[in-house]
């Protein structure tokens, strides 16, 4: 499938001695959507490649980072491994090693911080910021502030402005699930014209599973963060075609999760809900996200970006007879690799106590709404049981629920 444009302004940075962020490499793509739990540093993060690429705003040097030489930001424009090096350091300027930096232009970066009201550049210098600070006025409300920043994408987009780094904290807050949606396909058509775009989000229409490497989750573990990443190779172009057509924006809520359950279709989809509250549990409340993917056979390509992720997860699929299936069976376990299977027998609704396939998904709805504790099959029961387990491992390590 078509990939952004192999436009990389910044192709990797590097940050030591930040307050609230580890020290970490990364290497940058066209996009890059910056996910995990509240405290893990993904708004220190853009924070440090704007302060790199314009020398604002401040960073806050870490507690107990006695030498000279730190903080530091470092990069490399272009090529990852051989891209002209930059760094930055408090009160030493920008360094350029032993390049001439008159032959090396910064690119224009733009940093838009949430709390500057959704549209108000903290760095200079860059085309987006520019135009929305020429465009939006003076906004009566947040919400037209926010739609100022969607015009503002538009018309860098169909002027085809070009070489830009734009930062942006949670492009999603109070757009509509519509707008977002519109401002994220902008995101990509900005990238498409030769720009660069690193943004942090809490919201599933800003990640996409076809492009799930553009996605890295600062992962929150006994109080430091670890940013963690799929290969691109983890899936192949036919199936990211595949996830392109099957997983919509409700479905990449797995990305932002304490916890997920895979589920071939509907009727899981819809009963499990009532079952895990009918236990004393809301998935929701507990960052459990259950997931149909649209078929037994996607089960595996969900598993393999959970895994990689180290999202915790449980995998449940009906024990389907044939040599096929039994293929398929293997496929799903050696992607969960050590995370939970449950193979149902015969099938979901066996165990569930639905008696016939035919308005499975009505039965289901009937059988499960308003039920008890003790209505709940044993096999079922032990769906909530892994996942709530999961969920609560993960909360031990990463601290509070709210991403």
């Amino acid at each position: 499938m078509a990939a952004v444009g192999q436009h990389r302004l910044l192709g990797r940075v590097a940050v030591a001695g930040v307050a609230g962020l580890p020290d970490l490499e990364l290497d940058l793509g066209p996009i890059t959507a910056l996910i995990g739990p509240r405290g893990s540093g993904k708004s220190q993060l853009l924070a440090s490649i704007a302060w790199l690429m314009t020398g604002r705003p401040a960073i806050v040097p870490a507690k107990g980072t006695a030498s000279p030489a730190r903080p530091v930001v470092s990069g490399r424009l272009g090529d990852d491994r051989t891209g002209v090096p930059l760094s930055r350091t408090p009160g030493a300027g920008l360094s350029w090693g032993s390049v001439d930096a008159a032959a090396f232009p910064l690119p224009a970066c733009s940093f838009l911080r949430a709390r500057s009201r959704l549209g108000r550049a903290t760095a200079s210098g860059g085309n987006v910021a520019a135009r929305l600070s020429r465009d939006d006025g003076h906004p009566t409300s947040d919400a037209l502030a926010a739609e100022a920043l969607v015009a503002a994408m538009e018309a860098c987009c169909e002027e085809c402005l070009t070489g830009e780094i734009l930062l942006i904290e949670e492009p999603e807050l109070l757009l509509t699930p519509q707008a977002q949606r519109y401002l994220y396909r902008l995101v990509r058509r900005f990238a498409e014209n030769g720009n660069q775009v690193l943004y942090s989000t809490r919201s599933p229409a800003f990640v996409d599973a076809a492009h799930h490497d553009e996605i890295v989750r600062l992962d929150l573990r006994d109080g430091r963060s670890t940013p963690r990443r799929t290969s691109p190779h983890t899936l192949t172009d036919a199936e990211r075609v595949r996830l392109a057509a099957e997983f919509d924006h409700e479905r990449s809520e797995m990305f932002f999760a304490e916890a997920v359950v895979l589920v071939e279709g509907q009727t899981e989809r819809l009963a499990l809900p009532f079952i895990f509250r009918a236990l004393g549990h809301d998935p929701d409340a507990e960052g459990i996200a259950i997931v149909e993917v649209g078929g037994k056979s996607n089960l595996p390509l969900a598993a393999r970006l959970l895994r990689e992720l180290a999202i915790p997860f449980v995998v449940v699929f009906d024990a389907d007879r044939g040599t096929a299936s039994a293929a398929l069976d293997l496929e799903i376990r050696r992607s969960a690799d050590t995370a939970p299977t449950i193979r149902l027998e015969p099938d979901f609704e066996a165990a569930a106590g639905i008696a016939t396939h035919q308005d499975k998904v009505i039965h289901a709805w009937r059988r499960f709404a308003g039920a008890a504790a003790a209505a709940v099959p044993p096999a079922l029961a032990n769906v909530v049981r892994t996942a709530v387990r999961a969920a609560a491992v993960d909360r031990g390590r990463s601290g509070p629920l709210h991403h």
